[in-house]
């Protein structure tokens, strides 16, 4: 698998889901690309991305600093 969209969440804790909406829009609007839809974290994630050239992974994240809403793009110095 050379790329892997990685849509991570959990609706049911205080997560508002939005890895799962857009990996949920990106299976029906671009079904060329490989999407993953998980509630997994940390190591567990190893096993989903092992043979994958490049992962996007897309979560959201509290930082206290930003508005809601804010995208934050970090990259690997690969």
């Amino acid at each position: 698998m050379e790329t892997l969209v990685l849509g991570v969440g959990n609706p049911i804790l205080t997560d508002d889901a939005v890895g799962f909406r857009v990996a949920r829009l990106l299976k029906e609007t671009r079904p060329e690309l490989t999407v993953i839809e998980t509630s997994e974290a940390g190591l567990t994630l190893l096993e989903l991305i092992t043979d994958c050239e490049w992962v996007i992974i897309v979560d959201s994240v509290k930082t206290g600093k930003s508005k809601p809403g804010t995208l934050h793009q970090l990259a690997s110095n690969k």
